[in-house]
């Protein structure tokens, strides 16, 4: 579970282990926006879902030449949500292209960020 809560007029965002990042009311500032935090999860799952796979298959790598950058857009006429996410993936060069196009795969098949992103979830908001 994840918890927000303000403090001296920030929000902060919290897990089980404590204060993890400060969140920010807009882009490119100290903290991260909601935008950013929503692009930095589909990444962050992109990026665990390919290492579990090179771990499985026992494959040797440079972790270090892996990058995955998320731009999240709206169409023009669309305010109240995202509907692109671009996700562009740097793999090491030692791979080759079939096995990276394998990893590719099987990272958008398990990635449970990006199921729930292109299928959507339910939300249920309530006051305790």
């Amino acid at each position: 579970m994840t918890t927000v809560k303000i403090t001296q007029g920030q929000n902060v965002i919290y897990n089980g282990a404590g204060l993890q990042v400060i969140g920010s009311t807009g882009p490119n500032r100290s903290g991260l926006n909601p935008k950013e935090l929503l692009e930095a999860a589909l990444g962050l799952c992109v990026s665990i879902s390919m290492q579990k796979k090179l771990a499985r298959d026992e494959i040797d790598y440079d972790a270090s030449e892996i990058e995955i950058e998320v731009a999240a857009s709206k169409a023009k006429d669309v305010t109240d949500r995202f509907t692109d996410f671009k996700v562009t993936i740097k793999l090491p060069a030692s791979l080759d292209e079939a096995y990276k196009r394998e990893l590719i795969e099987a990272a958008e098949e398990v990635c449970t960020i990006g199921n729930t992103i292109r299928n959507g979830a339910q939300i249920e908001t309530r006051e305790v």
